[in-house]
């Protein structure tokens, strides 16, 4: 691995740039405008599907728009709106965006080290950008689609300096799908749930020279089967209320703020004879602070600190109704119920400079964090970061980025209270390290490239199917679980932004992700005869990802864009949904062949994945209202990736066939006005 690092590192190549201009903001993050990403095939028109065209970005399963960043798991990147960090992107985690596509106006993307203000993760950081409020007049949108529909509107309040902004967007069609199908069924039976929605509400108020905001979002979903019989039934719900306040203060701009948050996870499985309910909830509040100023031409600092509190609690509960099924006097007991499950405040306080002189720019920074769950943890991290670029002419900027990272445990995805629960089994450590170049060329593109080592000094990865997060050993689990090791990779990228008649967004990844596991070797019976420790590849290590999307405007208001997609397969390393390589062996009690497990080292690689996706759309105007009618198709090639094989037996000979989901193709038909 030093070899290969050195070799990577001498390339000294980074990440693209805005298309205007050379990075400016340390941390050299990839930035768009929200109206250079609705356009691309296959995101829907929502910002933050286009995440999965970026480059070292790659993906689960096809159809989840989950980002898994250098192979960090998508519970690893952060996601930020506007200073408030979002639980989660999707309905579902795999359906629409939680978020109204009109009120993000732009984000940035850091793949690697961010600036000291982030913390608390060891995948990206997207720092997504706020619709400003209107100031003058009053500004709507309304939409319809395939799936939902949505309503966005800002009202200014000049006089008084007060603007309001309201969105949402509600799931209509599998609503009225389910209204449908319980209101024809001919026998009795439970009634078929299928409620998403999500809410947005913002009130800004001038104060003085500064401003006072409360910004309200979340989202709740509702799907499976309710009422008698045998039912199965999934809830999960946010909520996040947060109030901020920013004002000039001294040379710079000091700000204040404090926010509520409750995020809930439920499940109900059972017949009319029992039932178990099992839920998930957490409840935060937390303060952060933060000041910014320039204090010359050359140097500009920030410093902040910020606090939260974690309260999450657990259910596990079964109610059932003992006696004979048709006493309709039988009591209803209900054993176990709610009870705690973790509580931790994290604190942290950071500061960084940014110091300019001619070609260079350099950006030290410091974050320190305090993990305290009593009484498992009290644990301080310290994580100094360094950005530096330097301008070798007005195209090209050469740029180099360091960090030392932390973070508790985690899933594959975020699920509340799971990472307060898992603070115990101690924090993730890795150093993120990242150089690179950033080219300007002719007619408007711009290109660039990464190259990334990331040493994983300390790794808890928890398996969704086994992790208890009431274990009684937290320590033993927690080494159980524990490996150290190593990523590196290179990263790809051309871009032209829709600035005249076409625009290109193409990105190439190259990446590895290794860890240090203990792994038992077996014999061709299949039995274990014993372990070793050796690098293995991570499950979601897709080596090579190639992304290209274009668009191109036609006359009469026509827009038309395609997104091409290639990923290798990961190992076919077991959970979830994949399946678990095997090999043929025999049989030690009857002497016929069999599948056994292979081991983990030498597992196949799924096969590779090409998808085509493709977009139309038509512009126009109707009195006073710009309207937009879109076809936007995920998967128009209607490929299958397959991601999990049957190992079985025909007549007598061992069969490895592929299964999985039929091809997953998504359309959207959709309509847009704007006032």
């Amino acid at each position: 691995m030093r070899t290969t690092s050195c070799v990577l590192l001498a390339l000294l190549v980074g990440s693209a740039s805005q298309a205007e201009s050379l990075p400016m903001e340390s941390g050299a993050p990839l930035s768009f405008e929200s109206s250079e990403l609705r356009d691309l095939a296959g995101t829907w028109g929502e910002p933050f599907r286009s995440l999965m065209v970026m480059p070292g970005v790659s993906h689960v399963v096809s159809g989840a728009s989950l980002p898994v960043v250098r192979g960090a798991a998508p519970s690893s990147t952060g996601v930020y709106l506007d200073g408030v960090r979002l639980p989660r992107l999707y309905h579902l985690w795999v359906g629409p965006s939680t978020l109204h596509p009109e009120l993000v106006s732009g984000l940035d993307f850091h793949r690697g080290p961010a600036p000291a203000r982030f913390s608390r993760g060891l995948g990206g950081t997207v720092n997504a950008r706020l619709l400003p409020p209107s100031t003058d007049a009053v500004r709507a949108t309304a939409s319809l689609d395939l799936f939902n529909v949505g309503v966005l509107t800002q009202v200014p309040i000049v006089s008084t300096g007060t603007e309001f902004t309201l969105a949402g967007r509600f799931a209509w069609s599998p609503w009225i799908a389910a209204a449908v199908i319980n209101g024809t069924r001919g026998t009795p039976g439970p009634d078929l749930v299928l409620g998403l929605f999500d809410y947005q509400a913002r009130v800004t108020q001038s104060v003085g020279r500064g401003s006072l905001r409360l910004f309200a979002l979340g989202a709740s979903d509702d799907a499976g089967l309710s009422g008698s019989g045998d039912v199965v039934r999934l809830g999960t719900a946010f909520h996040r209320v947060d109030l901020r306040l920013t004002h000039p203060l001294g040379v710079g701009e000091a700000e204040a703020a404090v926010t509520w948050g409750q995020d809930m996870l439920g499940a109900t499985g059972g017949g009319a004879a029992s039932r178990v309910t099992v839920g998930l909830s957490e409840r935060t509040l937390g303060a952060r602070v933060a000041w910014r100023a320039a204090l010359s031409q050359r140097l500009a600092v920030e410093a902040g600190a910020d606090v939260e509190r974690r309260s999450a609690d657990v259910e596990q509960s079964t109610t059932f109704r003992p006696g004979e099924g048709d006493d309709p006097s039988r009591p209803t007991v209900t054993t176990g119920g709610p009870q705690p499950l973790a509580r931790a405040t994290l604190a942290g306080a950071y500061a960084q400079a940014t110091w300019t002189q001619g070609m260079w720019r350099l950006t030290p920074g410091l974050r320190v964090d305090g993990y305290l769950l009593a009484p498992a943890l009290n644990q301080v991290a310290v994580e100094p970061r360094l950005h530096a670029r330097a301008a070798l002419s007005e195209t090209v900027a050469l740029r180099l980025g360091a960090g030392l990272m932390h973070q508790a445990p985690n899933h594959l995805l975020d699920v509340p209270g799971v990472e307060e629960a898992a603070l115990r089994l101690g924090l993730q450590r890795a150093l993120q390290v990242e150089a690179g170049a950033d080219v300007r060329g002719p007619a408007g593109f711009t290109f660039g490239a990464d190259v990334f080592v990331h040493p994983m000094l300390r790794t808890v990865e928890l398996d969704v199917l086994s992790f208890d997060m009431l274990a009684d050993d937290p320590v033993a689990r927690g080494r159980a679980r524990t490996a150290e090791g190593y990523g590196y990779g290179v990263e790809l990228m051309a871009r032209r932004p829709l600035s005249e008649r076409w625009s290109l967004l193409a990105s190439y990844t190259f990446q590895r992700r290794m860890l240090n596991t203990r792994v038992e070797r077996r014999d061709g019976a299949g039995q274990v005869v014993g372990t070793e420790v050796v690098p293995l590849a991570s499950a979601l290590e897709q080596m090579h990802v190639l992304n290209a999307a274009v668009t191109v405007k036609l006359p009469w208001g026509l827009t038309v864009g395609t997104t091409l997609h290639y990923n290798t397969g990961a190992p076919e390393a077991g959970g979830l949904l994949f399946s678990y390589s095997q090999q043929e062996g025999v049989d030690p009690v009857k002497g016929t062949a069999r599948w056994v497990p292979v081991d983990r080292d030498r597992v196949t690689r799924l096969p590779g994945y090409f998808q085509v996706d493709g977009r139309v759309s038509k512009t126009g105007t109707l009195g006073p209202l710009a309207v937009e009618a879109w076809l936007d198709v995920f998967n128009l090639s209607l490929t299958k990736e397959t991601f999990h094989y049957t190992y079985g037996t025909e007549k007598g000979q061992l069969v490895r066939k592929p299964f999985g989901l039929p091809p997953v193709t998504l359309p959207s038909l959709g309509f847009r006005a704007h006032y």
